[in-house]
């Protein structure tokens, strides 16, 4: 009687070592990335805010009128004339801007019919991610400096 080996079916130890290596190596590359997640927050709130000042100054030009955009850093609220939108949880807001412009805990950039704007800064901050938005008060022009 001949006794033959027959495959069986399976992994071996080195094959799942193999793959537990690899996990762990995605897994790890995974969490060094996290940190960005809040740069990419921060930087999406930034395009946003940009987006609105652009607008609000191409608005004032258009219909040949001022027009206010407000920004709530207690509530991370901004008001413009398109609506209000909320910045997303943990951004933290600072704004710069002319004492002419305070509206109770909310400052304003005003945008002027010329393309001129009473001018300031918004600093968003999340987990030691910082964005600053400019506004040219002779030009109206907004502009994103990272930090």
């Amino acid at each position: 009687m001949r006794w033959t080996k027959t495959p069986v079916a399976g992994f071996t130890l080195l094959e799942l070592l193999l793959v537990l290596g690899i996990v762990a190596v995605v897994l790890g590359t995974m969490i060094i990335a996290r940190p960005n997640a809040s740069g990419v927050r921060v930087n999406a709130a930034a395009r946003a805010m940009l987006g609105t000042l652009q607008l609000a100054r191409a608005q004032a030009i258009e219909r040949d009128t001022e027009i206010v955009v407000s920004i709530d850093p207690e509530t991370r609220t901004v008001h413009s004339p398109q609506g209000k939108w909320q910045l997303p949880r943990g951004v933290h807001v600072a704004l710069t801007y002319a004492e002419s412009e305070r509206l109770g805990t909310a400052g304003g950039l005003r945008f002027y019919p010329d393309g001129q704007s009473s001018g300031g800064e918004i600093s968003l901050g999340l987990e030691g991610r910082t964005a600053r938005l400019t506004v040219s008060w002779l030009t109206g022009v907004a502009r994103i400096e990272h930090e």
